[in-house]
């Protein structure tokens, strides 16, 4: 068995202190080995920059200790038990990696704690130190504890390696609130000021909770559930892991108590990505691709089939909210049409597949740049419209009687009860083997070609209208109706401020490019007159599409002089509602 100890150590330093004790075979030269990314978050990370003064001891004298690569070293051979000390920095406040300053502290094991190579299927022991300047924190994880009462320091043990680096920590002066969903318990923990109405939110999360473990057939992959939460200023984020989930948000995105009491845009949005996380306990954590069987966590692990496992789980999301009473037919129409928006402003929905974009998400989805829309489609995004997409097909050719959920649930019992991992035909095989739902085809396209998808026929024949309507701007498209669309495009999303237009995306083949903007230039002036957040408006309603004006921007610090014809507003916008209550129920929770 492997111990392994974590300390905070230095909070002003952003520091955690980490022992390990190996036994080694029989004259054996240890290999240590740091996890270069952190599964459901596909970049290489390079946590092993942040390990600080790497020793190594046996029997009190020093071994001698070489780097072979970024993120491994290697042991003189000894047959004594073995103590590895080091320090790790740990300042980078995600969900991906750790965290430490003098309010609390986060930390995933794949980021502190060094893989023993030839010991990594041998049982490990974790003990959480909390020096005297700490002793009022709480500890809280998903870890089987050995020792130490609920929510303190003590002692923890997980089944091999694989397991160790799929429980976060969450420490600090924490609010934990409990709940049961499904017959079992849940905890919704935070650290950091808040002014959160607890109870309300936990209610919510149950419901949330609920609905997926029955969707599922009430077969649940785990015994208990904790929402780890650090609450910040400013931040937002999610990370899955076998028995809870790792989320970063602001403080106005909770709900509070007699202030804020219906569910807004961000109470909503916290809560869509709390169900987001938890529905791939099922559909990823346990169900998962063949490609990610074992992780190799030293490099670049390719699947194509992310649009799958992030696609199917972002329909049902915000699906879940729905079905759940949480949010009424109409905003999640409007949602799904947030969704059609976002897919479809730019060229990348034209140029690249869903396919594609499941492998190449390690250097274009994770490293996007200003031009991505024009380059890229989002797995997550176009993913949640092919779900969508085999839903309603499902539906229509089981004549109502099987549903996209259903088929999960019997997929997962099939393929993710036990690990199996699937294939990149695998989904499309099990419709026709089950249900005899011939979909393989339709999947195919839908994944691998960049051909629209049929969802507004789709939606028509569940009594959905789909309409495309002009946006506000350039820069507020989405699925509701815009009150007042100007009647002219830059073509380019933008930050208005008082010292211009500051340009974030230029879109391909529209008015900015066309005239030579980019990305990053800051628009001063428009015909010879200054622009600004506040006449921005009034300066755009001058103009009809084809009118040509002159545009001064600065580039860097070069002042540039440029003609733009201005283009007619496209239709960026995709407002969908119920035309047909009958045939709409079923699919939509509609109120009698």
């Amino acid at each position: 068995m492997l111990h392994y100890e974590v300390t905070p150590l230095d909070p002003n330093g952003h520091q955690f202190a980490v022992a390990i004790r190996v036994t080694p075979k029989q004259h054996e030269a240890l290999e240590l080995k740091l996890p270069a990314w952190i599964p459901g978050s596909y970049m290489i990370r390079d946590f092993a920059r942040n390990i600080l003064d790497l020793r190594a001891e046996a029997d009190g004298q020093a071994l001698a200790l070489t780097a072979v690569d970024k993120q491994t070293w290697r042991l003189a051979p000894t047959d004594a038990t073995v103590l590895i000390q080091y320090q790790v920095y740990a300042f980078d406040l995600s969900v991906r990696s750790a965290y430490l300053d003098q309010l609390f502290g986060f930390f995933n094991n794949s980021s502190l704690c060094l893989a023993v190579k030839g010991h990594t299927k041998e049982s490990v022991k974790l003990s959480v130190v909390l020096p005297q300047q700490f002793a009022h924190w709480q500890v809280a994880t998903g870890m089987p504890r050995n020792s130490g009462d609920a929510f303190a320091a003590g002692t923890f043990y997980a089944a091999d390696y694989e397991a160790l680096i799929d429980y976060p920590f969450l420490l600090g002066e924490l609010d934990i609130h409990e709940f049961i969903a499904g017959g079992k318990k849940h905890a919704f923990v935070t650290a950091g000021r808040n002014f959160a109405d607890y109870d309300r939110i936990c209610s919510d999360l149950a419901r949330i909770c609920e609905h997926q473990i029955n969707l599922f057939d009430k077969q649940v992959p785990f015994d208990n559930y904790l929402f780890l939460t650090m609450v910040v200023g400013k931040g937002f984020g999610g990370l899955e892991h076998r028995n809870s989930t790792a989320l970063v948000c602001s403080r106005r995105d909770l709900v509070s108590k007699g202030i804020r009491p219906a569910i807004d845009s961000d109470y909503r949005t916290f809560l869509s990505l709390c169900s987001h996380e938890y529905f791939h306990s099922w559909n990823i954590k346990t169900l998962k691709p063949k490609d990610f069987i074992p992780y190799q966590l030293d490099a670049e692990q390719y699947t194509r089939q992310l649009w799958f496992y992030e696609g199917i789980t972002s329909y049902y999301d915000d699906y879940v909210l729905h079905q759940a009473g949480l949010i009424d037919a109409n905003t999640y129409l409007s949602l799904i049409g947030d969704t059609l928006a976002r897919v479809h402003r730019g060229t990348g929905v034209d140029r690249h597949t869903v396919s594609d974009s499941s492998l190449q998400a390690w250097n274009r989805f994770y490293k996007q740049d200003e031009n991505a829309p024009n380059a890229i489609v989002s797995y997550y995004a176009k993913g949640a419209l092919i779900a969508l997409c085999i839903d309603l097909m499902i539906r229509l050719e089981s004549d109502g009687r099987i549903t996209l959920g259903q088929v999960m649930a019997k997929f997962w019992q099939t393929y993710g009860a036990n690990q199996h991992g699937t294939t990149d035909t695998s989904f499309a095989e099990f419709l026709v083997s089950h249900y005899q739902l011939h979909l393989g085809a339709f999947i195919e396209r839908a994944v691998a070609t960049t051909e629209p998808l049929p969802i507004v026929e789709l939606l028509e024949q569940f009594g959905i209208d789909v309409q495309r309507r002009a946006a506000q701007d350039d820069t507020g498209f989405g699925g509701k109706p815009a009150a007042q669309p100007l009647p002219v495009a830059l073509g380019a999303k933008f930050k208005a401020s008082g010292a211009g237009l500051e340009l974030q995306v230029v879109f391909a083949d529209e008015a900015a490019q066309e005239a030579g903007l980019s990305a990053q230039d800051r628009i001063i002036a428009i015909d010879n007159l200054q622009v600004t957040d506040a006449n921005m408006r009034e300066v755009f309603e001058r103009y009809q599409p084809d009118d040509v004006v002159t545009v001064h921007a600065f580039r860097r610090d070069e002042l540039l002089t440029l003609g733009l014809c201005w283009h007619a507003p496209k239709a960026n916008n995709y407002i969908l509602t119920v035309a047909d209550r009958k045939r709409a129920q079923g699919w939509l929770a509609l109120a009698t």
